[in-house]
């Protein structure tokens, strides 16, 4: 008879999905790049303790396809996509059947390793490319601590001397403002005939979630000589300042 909660136990968690056993790895895969401390996620999901109060948003989110944030046309145009962020439908069922079961955590053994991820600062294109040959930095701007929507637009000087063919590019925010910055585009400028300087090719996008971006083998986007940089940075303010931010 002393067996017989136990017995129960591991058939309930038959009967539906657990925590620990398929809803922890899901939301390592599809949520946890932005959910985690220090990052644009506006809650950490690193833990059951963290994401249990959030079950039932999570839920709504995720079977509306509003989360992960890939608003991607399912009915038309292409559908085999490399990098695809679209969560799974098998993923989304998995979530529905276990906020509907009442969110069990389940077995702690069956807890998936916890999932390393690039500390702050640090380029994440770095271990497969090594460290970066070119960096150009937006002119410094002091984000506050609170606010709206907050847009700096800076032209800076790109620094390259010679025309060159990128063979990755990155986006990276300052450690400090990472949970403030929404999103960064940058473009070339080059003068034109006049001697006026104009938009050119794009050099960068920066989104949350967003690694990079690397270069097939064999192509060339062209970074040209004597340019300049223009930046088109959104924050969000986060409850920390952060003064001199590039």
């Amino acid at each position: 008879m002393a067996l017989l909660p136990t017995l129960a136990a591991a058939q309930d968690e038959a009967d539906h999905p657990t925590y620990a056993k398929e809803v922890s790895r899901i939301i390592q895969d599809n949520c946890q790049i932005c959910h985690q401390p220090g990052q644009i996620g506006p809650m950490s999901f690193t833990s059951y303790d963290e994401v249990r109060p959030w079950a039932p948003l999570i839920q709504l989110k995720v079977a509306n396809r509003e989360m992960p944030p890939y608003q991607y046309d399912r009915d038309t145009g292409v559908q085999e996509l490399k990098n695809d962020w679209r969560m799974a439908q098998e993923d989304i069922d998995t979530i529905v059947a276990w906020v509907n079961a009442g969110s069990p955590m389940g077995n702690p053994e069956d807890l998936p390793p916890p999932k390393e991820y690039p500390t702050k600062g640090e380029w994440r294109l770095q271990a497969d490319l090594g460290p970066p040959d070119h960096i150009i930095k937006s002119a410094a701007w002091d984000v506050p601590a609170q606010g709206q929507d907050l847009w700096w637009e800076p032209v800076v000087d790109s620094g390259i001397t010679e025309s060159r063919c990128i063979k990755a590019v990155e986006t990276l925010p300052s450690a400090s403002a990472q949970g403030s910055t929404h999103h960064a585009n940058s473009h070339f400028k080059v003068l034109d005939e006049e001697g006026e300087w104009v938009d050119s090719d794009r050099l960068s996008e920066f989104a949350f979630g967003k690694l990079g971006e690397k270069v097939p083998e064999g192509a060339c986007r062209r970074a040209p000589a004597n340019s300049k940089v223009e930046w088109e940075i959104h924050y969000f303010p986060d409850g920390n300042a952060v003064p001199d931010d590039q």
